[in-house]
């Protein structure tokens, strides 16, 4: 493949990856708000919250988001096991989902 038929692949990846980071924000509302109902007993806020993590997590490292998709993860393992009756407790589902925003900022910041 030559460079000018990667060039527009490169551009259109970039894209995609834009558009992914303007649109976290969203998503962690969602994820506050599934929280939010989890907290509250909600059990299918609790699985919400889950799911939104583990995309998180998958499509962060799709797009090359090492360090929100390793956040992503970690709030994932903890919702499973909560989920499951493992384990987990909602202040380390918070620590970890303060940690996924905060890489989400700092995603939002790069150039």
């Amino acid at each position: 493949m030559n460079t000018m038929e990667s060039r527009p692949r490169d551009e259109k990846y970039e894209q995609l990856v834009t558009q992914y980071v303007a649109s976290l924000p969203d998503k962690l509302a969602a994820l506050e708000r599934a929280m939010t109902a989890g907290r509250a007993g909600d059990a299918s806020g609790l699985a919400e919250a889950r799911e939104i993590a583990h995309r998180i997590h998958g499509t962060g490292g799709c797009y090359g988001l090492r360090e929100l998709s390793e956040a992503a993860a970690v709030l994932d393992d903890v919702l499973t096991s909560m989920k499951r009756g493992l384990g987990g407790t909602w202040m380390e589902a918070d620590s970890a989902a303060s940690l996924v925003r905060a890489v989400a900022e700092g995603a939002r910041a790069r150039p």
